[in-house]
């Protein structure tokens, strides 16, 4: 009797102990998808050839023609630390390799940019001044470049956008603040809003207000863990808003209308735990009708290839953020 009671007690706690064991097993911690460097301070510098041109097309006078500026590398140094992303971009004359400005005209470039992150929301915020534009002969079929030194635009504005699924990391493609561990894609629908200013040497200047909302996805395929390949587009519709104002007391003239939104972008990158590079490219058009017989293309489009480094971050500036 004493036997046959050792024996179910044997069997009965060998078949907890293997229950226990198959719980343990099934409560695993999931598969990490994204990894974060919220503690680490990132420096990256970059070098682009950002900027924003204006094609035309005049239907009464059979025109198609790009108001350019003279195209050059730019440097940019930027700061990344947890949700907050500061872009500072100048010109130094070092950089200059181009040496047109006889045939093209010299352009002056300013910008300012910063990025935020709240949870599956990102702000990007956004302001350029650019100085000195040009046609291209070929376009109007005449023998020499039209310079135009004084035209300069300035634009401030940016767009909010919003990120379905949380394995997808948005801060992957903008800068790799973080790392992307398993391929994924999102639904990211955004609002873009941008307020520009034109002027040349006239008694007038332009006021453009562009506004648009729609859908937008995004995939990043991550190769061998350490290699990205992103690729995602966005396609808006809203509102434009053309008021021309004189200084000479003329009233003013206002123009609205519907206004086309298109964004592409394309990203390559390479990761390790300190160490990332990459090259970047996108293209972000707003489309309208100034008149009934001209329809204007306001593009901005730029090209980047970075180096950066991550490096962990003092107590002391963790501590003023809150502790992970």
């Amino acid at each position: 009797m004493v036997k046959k009671y050792a024996l179910f007690f044997i069997v009965f706690y060998a078949t907890i102990c293997q229950a226990q064991i198959g719980d343990t097993v099934a409560v695993q911690k999931p598969e990490k998808r994204i990894e974060k460097y919220d503690n680490h301070i990132k420096l990256r510098l970059g070098l682009s050839n950002s900027f924003n041109s204006f094609r035309v097309k005049d239907r009464t006078n059979h025109l198609d023609f790009t108001l350019s500026p003279n195209q050059r590398l730019r440097s940019t140094l930027t700061l990344i630390y947890k949700f907050i992303e500061i872009d500072l971009g100048y010109t130094p004359e070092f950089l200059r390799f181009n040496k047109d400005d006889a045939l093209r005209g010299h352009t002056k470039f300013y910008n300012f940019g910063t990025r935020l992150y709240f949870g599956s929301w990102m702000q990007e915020l956004q302001y350029v001044k650019t100085k000195g534009f040009y046609i291209d002969r070929k376009d109007i079929g005449i023998e020499n470049n039209i310079l135009f030194p004084h035209f300069q635009v300035q634009k401030i504005g940016g767009s909010t956008s919003y990120v379905f699924n949380p394995d997808f990391s948005f801060r992957t493609i903008f800068l790799q603040s973080e790392w992307q561990q398993k391929s994924a894609g999102s639904f990211v629908p955004s609002i873009s809003y941008y307020f520009t200013q034109i002027k040349n040497n006239e008694p007038s200047k332009d006021h453009i207000f562009d506004i648009a909302v729609g859908p937008g996805y995004y995939y990043n395929w991550i190769i061998r863990n350490k290699w990205l390949v992103s690729a995602g587009a966005y396609a808006g519709l809203g509102f434009n808003s053309t008021r021309t104002v004189y200084n000479d007391n003329k009233p003013d003239e206002v123009i609205d209308g519907l206004s086309f939104q298109t964004l592409f972008r394309l990203t390559l990158g390479y990761n390790t735990e300190r160490f990332f590079a990459g090259a970047a490219t996108s293209l972000n058009s707003f489309s309208y009708n100034s008149d009934a017989q001209i329809h204007v293309a306001d593009q901005q489009q730029f090209l980047e290839f970075y180096i950066g480094y991550r490096f962990k971050a003092p107590k002391r500036i963790n501590s003023l953020f809150g502790k992970e």
